[in-house]
């Protein structure tokens, strides 16, 4: 049986589901970009409930293994099945929610192969919106996980205070996101409808959930609008909101000015040629599409949520922060950008210059050291990976 020094290093990333969203899809790009660098990556989708295969379009050079687990019957099975996956592995790598994490835990430490947890969200933030039971159970793996990996110093001390302190053993490391901008050769891009750009375009992109909160956008629209303020909203992302969302909308009569396009996969076109960027998140981790906004030279009218806003606009030197949940603040912010094209084109310089510290050949490297670190012989030497 070969030894781990003997093979291509081979690494198994565990999702929860084939979800559309940033959290997601900065998973997979970075297994891609590890892939490029002569790593092996398969995915492990553990659950179905959301099925999206556009994914193996954009990332072809990855294996993706459907567990299925969905079902009390078919949950009970699945730590003993992600063992036996899990030893043809030099590591695992657990993405993203509270499931990933746990059930990786579990699986990575029966076969006896080094774990990596990936915190991509404010764990304490978001934690609160689990059962009792799992945030118990999350707490304690954290409490045991090493090494852990956040996307941001404040995703760091959100978990720091759920826990009551950092584990004196625990190695933890933030690396940030990082925006790429490549995509298929042969990717559809649909252009946006042209009616959305006959007014100046509020823009925000992500999952239609409560946690994006997208119902403070729309209140804030609505009173621009009442205001005089000429411009059209624009929310790109799908999710289980969307009913509430469009009746909110109808009530406050912004319907016709509010679109909602539903997932929009190269949204590269709408960033292009939006006025304003808005984010107004409950919490976040480090939101991957600042980054793009800014890349995208769109400047940028965020709520200060944690965590990871403060952060990527240097606590508002390269956009607008406003206090978390504070829709007066964040509807002044919208306004002066949209009234004023020399403050906006002073924030997109900024946020084009700040974009560079998120390029993959900054932030991939550092997964690369850390991964090559843990898959060392001396730190799995008791594996020896098979097929």
């Amino acid at each position: 049986m070969p030894t781990l020094s003997s093979h291509r290093r081979r690494i198994l990333l565990i999702l929860p589901d084939a979800a559309l969203g940033g959290g997601h899809s900065m998973n997979l790009r970075l297994a891609d970009q590890l892939t490029r660098s002569g790593w092996t990556i398969d995915v492990a989708f553990l659950f179905d409930r959301h099925g999206y295969l556009g994914y193996r379009n954009d990332f072809r050079q990855l294996r993706f293994i459907h567990m299925r687990a969905d079902g009390r019957l078919k949950r009970m099975f699945l730590p003993m099945r992600l063992t036996c996956l899990a030893r043809k592995y030099h590591l695992v790598l657990a993405g993203l929610d509270l499931a990933a994490t746990n059930y990786g835990y579990a699986a990575a430490r029966m076969a006896g192969r080094p774990f990596v947890s990936w915190v991509h969200i404010a764990f304490d933030e978001h934690s609160r919106s689990v059962s009792r039971v799992s945030r118990a159970l999350s707490l304690w793996v954290y409490r045991h996980v090493s090494p852990i990996v956040f996307p941001s110093r404040g995703a760091r001390d959100s978990l720091e205070s759920a826990l009551g302190g950092k584990p004196a053993s625990s190695e933890w490391h933030v690396i940030e996101n990082f925006h790429d901008t490549s995509q298929p050769d042969d990717a559809v891009i649909s252009p946006p409808p042209a009616n959305v750009f006959s007014r100046p375009v509020v823009l925000s992109i992500g999952r239609l959930s409560e946690q994006k909160a997208y119902d403070r956008l729309i209140r804030t629209h609505a009173s621009l609008r009442r205001k005089g303020v000429e411009h059209h909203l624009a929310i790109l992302g799908e999710g289980p909101e969307r009913d509430r969302l469009e009746t909110l909308a109808a009530q406050l009569g912004v319907a016709d000015t509010t679109f909602l396009p539903g997932h929009v996969h190269h949204p590269r076109t709408w960033l292009h040629s939006a006025t304003v960027f808005a984010l107004c998140s409950l919490y976040e981790g480090l939101p991957l599409v600042l980054i793009e906004a800014l890349q995208a030279g769109l400047p940028v009218a965020s709520m200060d949520c944690p965590a990871g806003p403060r952060e990527i606009l240097d606590g508002g030197k390269v956009g607008i922060l406003v206090p978390a949940g504070d829709e007066a603040a964040l509807e002044s912010a919208i306004a002066r950008l949209l009234a004023d094209p020399a403050l906006r084109a002073t924030y997109a310089a900024r946020g084009k210059e700040k974009a560079k510290a998120y390029a993959p050949e900054t932030i991939v490297p550092r997964w690369e050291a850390l991964l090559a670190h843990l898959t060392e012989p001396v730190h799995a030497s008791k594996a020896a990976v098979s097929r």
